[in-house]
């Protein structure tokens, strides 16, 4: 088995920058390619330590392996390119595909990385970046998982799930369905308790009966900064439980509520630019007012 030095990550946003800087601080060399990347994702890029290569065929060639750590819906995408590259080198790269995708999805990607002469990884993350709590769980499964594995305790733990391709995203699909899709139920309550006029006593109910479900909706008030990354995440988690003979309504209404928090005065925010100063009220108000233009 080969042996892991150089991390690729594609792309240091949020998640992907914070694993970044644990791998180098554990002694790993971690590189991406910035082209046409965001000034954000260029900025926590830098912050990070992480190394630029700008071409993106010499970072595969210099990469041990390849961590796609993305929004959903340019998971196909960018397995894609690097199925590309690895196919012109000749290089067999491990590409590890850590994106929240349905199993489907990953199998997908599994036949073009490995079509190209790639080795395959089905990853699914679950917890927060590094450093905000208990290091992030990169699950793994599939004939290459071993490879992954590699980084664990590297600032990341790596459970390896053994099997086929599709376990991975599997448990993140399932995990998800309840952290996020209870998010997206926090803020629909939220929404309705105010349109109906009936918020401050659905608040004082809750403080009574639920207060911890009323403190897990404090949530709502950083949901900006997450929604525009889950609107896909809850299509994906929708076409899992399709396929899997549950119903796949419930994230498709989660999947609108993310849209109407991305459409509403939070949905340009960023976790670095949270307006923490704003009450739970406050927010939902700006949400109340943008499902009434949305309605209207």
């Amino acid at each position: 088995m080969q042996t892991v030095n150089t991390v690729a990550i594609l792309s240091p946003g949020d998640m992907g920058s914070n694993v970044g800087r644990a791998l180098r601080e554990n002694g790993l060399n971690v590189i991406t390619c910035l082209t046409d990347r965001s000034p954000r994702t260029k900025e926590l890029s830098e912050i990070a330590g992480i190394t630029d290569v700008p071409n993106f065929a010499d970072m595969v060639d210099q990469a041990d392996i390849v961590l796609s750590v993305l929004v959903p819906e340019r998971a196909v995408e960018v397995a894609q390119q690097v199925a590309d590259v690895i196919r012109s080198s000749g290089k067999p790269l491990p590409f590890a595909d850590c994106n929240p995708v349905a199993p489907a999805v990953a199998l997908q990607m599994a036949d073009i990385i490995d079509s190209a002469g790639g080795k395959y990884i089905d990853g699914g993350i679950i917890g927060s970046p590094p450093g905000r709590g208990e290091p992030p769980r990169f699950y793994a499964s599939g004939p290459h998982e071993a490879i992954m594995g590699q980084l664990d305790g590297r600032g990341i733990t790596v459970p390896l799930m053994g099997g086929e391709v599709g376990r991975a995203s599997a448990i993140k699909m399932c995990y998800a369905s309840l952290s996020k899709g209870a998010a997206a139920l926090n803020a629909s309550a939220l929404i309705s308790a105010m349109n109906l006029g009936i918020y401050d006593e659905f608040i004082a109910e809750m403080e009574s009966s639920q207060q911890g479900v009323l403190n897990s909706m404090q949530g709502v008030k950083s949901l900006g900064a997450k929604a525009f990354r889950w609107i896909d995440e809850m299509e994906q988690i929708s076409a899992t439980f399709g396929s899997a003979g549950a119903t796949p309504h419930m994230h498709k209404g989660a999947a609108d509520i993310f849209r109407l928090v991305n459409d509403s005065p939070i949905g340009h925010e960023r976790p670095e630019t949270v307006d923490t100063s704003r009450s739970l009220r406050e927010t939902v108000e700006l949400l109340a007012k943008t499902s009434d233009a949305s309605a209207g």
